[in-house]
């Protein structure tokens, strides 16, 4: 055993569990930041103006983190984790101290862009360094706990927000972020400075850390755009899709051609994880879709309060994190990755539908119990895939491969999310007139137009199970591989 792996196998228990400590606060930031903002909106916009601009304080946001997110794992492969990770932390908390302090809506924008590079980073870099000093056999579990994570972030985001912002003001849920922040960045520091630095002996290529951001933003400035400040035909938006087509074309062939590329062609010859990606793109699209409209319909349909509309999405998030942990616990028991979600997909294409029967009549209770079971089939794909695609590639490759994961997931989020609106949008009474879910809630409806709300509901449900159905399509053409019994950071193979 080479010096590396040694140092790695004698890693003490306490310092293992500083480094997934460090990880998953890491996670539970970027997590909650994605939450705690939408509630505070209303306040940030009376106090610093300037409405027309306050979408962006969301979307600056979303476009940053998930470039970054892509970016953010190969750099670490190159310069290794700890300097990665330490900057990541350090933009994603300073970052927060310029929102909090921010006396304009435009220096606001700037800061949570700032933020968005912090936080799309800290997600791949945690799970990358756990990668680094957990087998793949041990490392469903871990992965599961990260599922946990987002799940706990999800259902405190909007309380603890709505809470600071009314008792304290809006800036505090971006000084929150500051004590986390600090533990995390003491944690990473004092424990990943013990490890071994595997640092791959290239430099990353300029011209693809440009083209690549300039690719996913034009593509969700088109997707933000479509329907709601532009009509889908509109200049703006098929300027911003044609921007998008080219300058991602570019940045393909550019990674066709280097050493080192951030997203090499060769992932997409792996029988592995050519058949994940597309797999973890349509299943979080779908529950990202779901998590995005649902309260709309529980509001307009059956004209629930805001508060209780919260409540009603908790079975949705708690199956999820239910199924996650346990398909996580099998997968270090067996070591399977393939099952837990073969079995699980059609419980939720199965629920998905049977809610879409039942929509005319769905009351709170049987919303409630198809949420519950579509979380159940959907919760297993979060640890299995994230641990097929580390085990499926050399450990050089590992960050950049996790990377490639959080950008699919990310991607596939924001696209399915914004057709699911547009769906639903034309679909819905006066669709033409609207341009969000918020002038739908708003809108008068009588009867006939709560029902025709249904109905557009349960052409989404349909939608959604279909999205789930052809991941579990692609997935069923997973490679069934052993997993590996050491750690990254133990492993001999380079």
């Amino acid at each position: 055993m080479n010096q590396t792996a040694t140092e790695a196998a004698r890693l003490p228990q306490r310092d293992l569990s500083m480094i997934i400590g460090g990880a998953m606060i890491a996670i539970f930031l970027a997590a909650l930041d994605q939450t705690i903002v939408a509630t505070a909106l209303p306040s940030i916009a009376r106090d610093l103006g300037d409405v027309a601009l306050l979408s962006w304080v969301v979307t600056s946001y979303l476009v940053t983190s998930i470039c970054a997110t892509a970016i953010a794992g190969k750099l670490s492969d190159i310069h290794g984790r700890r300097r990665l990770m330490l900057a990541a932390l350090v933009v994603f908390v300073a970052a927060s101290v310029a929102c909090a302090m921010a006396e304009g809506m435009a220096a606001l924008i700037a800061a949570r862009a700032a933020k968005g590079i912090g936080g799309g980073a800290l997600v791949t870099l945690a799970q990358t360094v756990v990668a680094d000093v957990v087998s793949p056999r041990e490392r469903g579990r871990y992965s599961a706990h990260f599922s946990a994570m987002w799940a706990l972030a999800s259902l405190l985001g909007p309380t603890v927000g709505g809470a600071l912002t009314q008792y304290l003001g809006w800036q505090w849920i971006f000084w929150i972020n500051l004590p986390l922040g600090l533990v995390a960045l003491v944690a990473v520091d004092s424990v990943l400075r013990k490890l071994p630095v595997r640092r791959v002996p290239a430099r990353i290529d300029v011209p693809s850390l440009a083209l690549l951001p300039v690719a996913t933003t034009a593509l969700l400035l088109a997707l933000s755009w479509g329907g709601v400040a532009h009509s889908w035909t509109s200049m703006p938006v098929l300027g911003a899709l044609a921007i998008a087509l080219a300058t991602g074309a570019a940045f393909w062939r550019r990674q066709g051609r280097l050493d080192e590329p951030v997203f090499a062609p060769a992932f997409l010859r792996d029988d592995v994880v050519a058949r994940v990606l597309p797999t973890i793109f349509l299943a979080f699209g779908a529950y990202l879709a779901l998590a995005i409209t649902m309260p709309v319909f529980l509001q307009v349909k059956l004209g629930l309060p805001p508060g209780d509309v919260g409540l009603m999405m908790i079975p949705l998030t708690f199956s999820t994190t239910i199924t996650a942990y346990a398909s996580g616990r099998y997968l270090r028991r067996t070591g399977d990755y393939r099952r837990p979600v073969l079995v699980s997909f059609p419980v939720a294409v199965l629920s998905c539908l049977a809610f879409a029967a039942a929509m005319p009549e769905a009351g709170p209770w049987s919303v409630g119990l198809a949420l519950l079971f579509i979380g159940f089939g959907i919760g297993p794909i979060f640890p299995t895939a994230i641990v097929a695609v580390q085990n499926a590639v050399a450990p050089r490759d590992v960050g950049a491969v996790t990377g490639a994961m959080g950008y699919a997931r990310a991607l596939g989020g924001a696209v399915c999310a914004a057709a699911a609106t547009a769906l639903v949008l034309a679909l819905a009474p006066q669709g033409g007139e609207l341009r969000g879910l918020d002038d739908l809630v708003r809108a008068p409806l009588g009867e006939a137009g709560r029902a025709a709300v249904a109905t557009a509901f349960r052409w989404l449900l349909v939608a959604v199970g279909a999205l789930v159905l052809a991941g579990w399509a692609f997935y069923a053409r997973v490679a069934a591989r052993p997993l590996r019994e050491q750690s990254v950071l133990g492993d001999t193979r380079r």
